[in-house]
């Protein structure tokens, strides 16, 4: 078993939200705009260059249609 360190959820929730957006062939812009965020957060997410608030997990997992908890596992 791998030890979680920020590291590994930054890399996993970046995966993720990557993976989601595009299967779901939507634009980094397009989710920023419709989860009510800047593009950039959503650029820098994917980057693993920067940590979300709650609050914007909450809103991009809206616009995925999927519950937050899939975002980090």
């Amino acid at each position: 078993m791998s030890e979680e360190t920020l590291e590994n959820v930054r890399h996993t929730l970046s995966t993720n939200i990557r993976a989601l957006r595009k299967e779901r062939k939507l634009a980094q812009e397009r989710l920023a705009l419709e989860a009510g965020v800047d593009r950039t957060v959503v650029s820098k997410i994917e980057r693993e260059v920067s940590n979300p608030s709650l609050e914007i997990l909450v809103k991009l997992a809206a616009v995925l249609k999927i519950p937050v908890a899939r975002l980090l596992s």
